[in-house]
């Protein structure tokens, strides 16, 4: 008889038609799925953990989940059956085993989300579900400043609230803007562990900066006043992504 194994999985998703990772009483949801497929392939009733509970229509690539589950045949097999099972719009994308003390949230050093935007007249038909398009040209310079004035240790409490707690401080390490072409612009965003909302409310205070509604020093002042009444309409979820989670080398991909 198999013993109980934790396995670790990188999980991607696209989250147009979920009410966000994190389990409901009602709808449809990335953590129900799974768990309701892991005890269709395991006979098993199995709950998972998450690095991060996104919101509704927020996608994933590099979503990590953990699980305990007695399971006797090898892991690609495993990875096989999930695949097999779960709906089109979620897919385990690598599956190892780790150990008892991994946990995916408490254990992660940092993750990166990326917010994808088409500034162009008319929308992109084939990206609109996954980017925002914006059609007055945005000033990629100025976003650019503002988002370097996040690096570093700050009170981020303009742009969101912490999912426990009253805790508003996270260090930021990466926050920037790349030019894919004339058209397509992607802001990178890199933090030990994120409030509720900020990603999507830093980008939205970013786009009236990129077009001109927001000075640089009033973008400054929303940033230092830590209220989040301050900050303008968070963007839309559909172009966010969660794209990875780092560990320590004791929990290495590898």
């Amino acid at each position: 008889m198999a013993h109980e194994c934790r396995y670790r999985a990188i999980v991607e998703y696209d989250g147009t038609e979920f009410l966000g990772f994190q389990i409901q009483a009602e709808g449809r949801t990335v953590q129900g799925e799974i768990e309701k497929c892991l005890q269709q392939v395991t006979q098993l009733s199995v709950r998972i953990t998450g690095a991060g509970r996104t919101d509704a229509g927020v996608h994933a690539t590099g979503q990590v989940i953990a699980f305990d589950v007695a399971w006797k045949h090898s892991l690609k097999d495993l990875q096989r059956a999930l695949n097999a099972t779960l709906p089109p719009d979620i897919v385990v994308s690598d599956l190892r085993n780790t150990t008892a003390a991994f946990h995916p949230r408490f254990s992660a050093l940092s993750r990166t989300y990326q917010y994808q935007i088409r500034n162009q007249p008319w929308p992109a038909v084939l990206c609109r579900l996954y980017t925002l398009n914006i059609t007055n040209r945005l000033d990629v310079l100025i976003m650019g400043q503002a988002g370097r004035l996040l690096i570093g240790s700050h009170n981020f409490a303009s742009f969101g609230k912490p999912p426990q707690g009253t805790n508003t401080v996270r260090h930021v390490t990466q926050a920037d803007w790349s030019v894919i072409d004339e058209n397509q612009l992607v802001f990178t965003i890199t933090a030990n562990a994120f409030l509720y909302r900020m990603v999507r409310n830093i980008v939205g205070t970013l786009i009236q900066v990129g077009l001109g509604r927001l000075t640089l020093s009033e973008f400054e002042d929303i940033f230092k006043a830590a209220e989040l009444t301050r900050s303008t309409a968070p963007a839309p979820a559909h172009g966010l992504c969660l794209v990875s989670v780092t560990y320590p080398d004791d929990f290495a991909a590898g």
